[in-house]
This record gives structure tokens, C-alpha cells and sequence, in this order.
């Protein structure tokens, strides 16, 4: 008997932790506002962080005092409250997970916050089924990203059309950020144009270009590999990327895209 989704997605990917990034609290549907974990009478409210099928990792603030009261549930029974908000559905789908309380601490740095890890028991094939599709289609932008490097896209009128690009960038050095001008993009790499520049930036510097499309509002890191002076005193700033889920997915789109008003334009084939 051939096995479900559900049961080869276990049998492969039951321990791969999936990072709660923007992008993947969008993708899975997972509403970050409605995250609770339960111990006995008490109900904390969390923010995700990291999720598999059989462990959950959560932030939540609690004081010095409150962080020692709960220590005392470690290794105690809890359930984990999660709601999930499909592209598409209007009834939000909520999941009451049975677990323990595996550990509870602060985080360094970080005053009055402080990481909750769970265990999970018997993970519902519905999440098993979110979190299976959600890490094999992340695998598959990874491939993306290697077929799509450096096959640049001029932001020109057409492009950002296609693309839904709001005409609005910025980049941002050491905190400050700097509005920009887009001119163009691939997977791994951005050229923008700056009336000025601001301190600090220079070749080799580490830095973000921030991006603004209907779909997608995101931050790209990278770093500075070239500085040009270009005409009217603007200077143009090539910024190469790491891996963008959120830009991939936008760059399938415009090809996929054109390729489609492409063929649509061309000329019937004569007799």
C-alpha cells in the first residue's frame, strides 16, 4: 500500500527544524499573534521561533522570578495552542498539541526574555502536512537560486510591472537606513543608485537593501563589492545577496511571467 504525504514527510523530515523567519510565518499560515504554550493554570503567550514535528521553540517575556517559577514545570506535561490562516481559506485552522516542557531559560543579551523548547507527542498529520510542504518547497528555492544566478533583470517600466515592484528601496549601514533606486537585480546580486553616500559605506562594508513589492516587503543581506560614480552626482552601489527566499520566488514570477506575454504575443505559425 503506497504511503501518504503525511507518512513520507515523517519518515524524511521529522526532525528538520523550520526557522520562523517572516517569509515562513507567511507561508505556512502560522498567525504569530495566536501562539500560546500551557503549563497547568497558566497560559504564556509566545512568539515562534523555531518548529519541527516533534519539538517547538518559543520566545517568551517573562521576569528573572517568573522564569525560576516555571523551571519548576520542566520535564512536566503541557500543550501548545497554534492557529494557522491559509492563503485562500477564510476559516483559520487551530491545533492543540500535546507536549513537555523540555527546557525553559534566558536568553543572554535579551532582558526579561527568555526560550521555551517543547516536545511535542503525536504531531496531527495537518501540521505534519504544512511543515512538509513548506520545507520541501524552501529545498526547491534553493535550487532556484543556482539555476537563476546572475541572469539580471533591468528595473525598467515593463519589469517592475510585472514584477509589482512599489518603486521603493532603501539601504541600511550600521542602523541608518538611506532611500535608494533600484536599476537592477538578480538572485545574488542588486545595483542601486544613491544621491549620496552615506558614511561609512564602502567596498566590502556589510549591509541590507530593504525592498519593497505588492507581494513581498523584505530585507536582502549582503555586502558592498563596487562603488561607481554615475551621471548626475548619483553613485551607483552593487551589493551582493545570500540566499532571499522572498526575491527568488519574485524572479521565477517575472520569468514565468514573461514567458507567458511572450508566447501570447508571438505570431501564429503559417500553413
Amino acid at each position: 500500500m503506497p504511503k501518504s504525504r503525511a507518512e513520507e514527510y515523517v519518515e524524511k523530515l521529522a526532525d528538520e527544524l523550520v526557522r520562523l523567519t517572516p517569509y515562513a510565518l507567511k507561508r505556512t499560515g502560522l498567525v504569530q499573534s495566536q501562539v500560546f504554550v500551557k503549563i497547568e493554570d497558566y497560559s504564556l503567550i509566545c512568539a515562534p521561533y523555531q518548529l519541527s514535528m516533534k519539538q517547538g521553540i518559543f520566545l517568551v517575556v517573562l521576569s528573572p522570578q517568573e522564569i525560576r517559577f516555571f523551571q519548576r514545570y520542566e520535564k512536566k506535561l503541557c500543550s501548545i495552542d497554534l492557529t494557522f490562516q491559509k492563503t485562500g481559506s477564510k476559516k483559520p485552522l487551530s491545533m492543540l498539541l500535546r507536549g513537555r516542557l523540555e527546557r525553559i531559560g534566558a536568553v543572554k543579551g535579551k532582558k526579561n526574555v527568555c526560550m521555551l523548547d517543547a516536545s511535542i507527542k503525536g504531531c496531527p498529520n495537518e501540521l505534519v502536512e504544512i511543515i512538509g510542504d513548506y520545507i520541501t518547497a524552501f529545498d526547491g528555492l534553493k535550487n532556484q537560486f543556482e539555476s537563476f544566478k546572475d541572469r539580471v533583470i533591468v528595473v525598467e517600466e515593463t519589469a517592475a510591472k510585472l514584477m509589482r515592484f512599489n518603486y521603493y528601496a532603501e539601504i541600511v549601514l550600521n542602523g541608518a537606513s538611506t532611500r535608494a533606486s533600484l536599476k537592477s537585480l538578480s538572485v545574488n546580486k542588486l545595483t542601486i543608485n544613491l544621491p549620496r553616500v552615506p558614511p561609512g559605506l564602502a567596498e566590502g562594508q556589510p549591509c541590507q537593501v530593504k525592498l519593497y513589492f505588492q507581494v513581498y516587503q523584505f530585507a536582502a543581506n549582503g555586502k558592498v563589492t563596487s562603488l561607481t560614480q554615475v551621471q548626475g552626482g548619483w553613485t551607483a552601489v552593487t551589493v551582493e545577496i545570500g540566499f532571499t527566499p522572498e526575491l527568488i520566488e519574485i524572479v521565477d514570477d517575472y520569468f514565468f511571467r514573461r514567458g507567458v506575454l511572450g508566447r501570447a504575443a508571438a505570431p501564429a505559425p503559417t500553413a
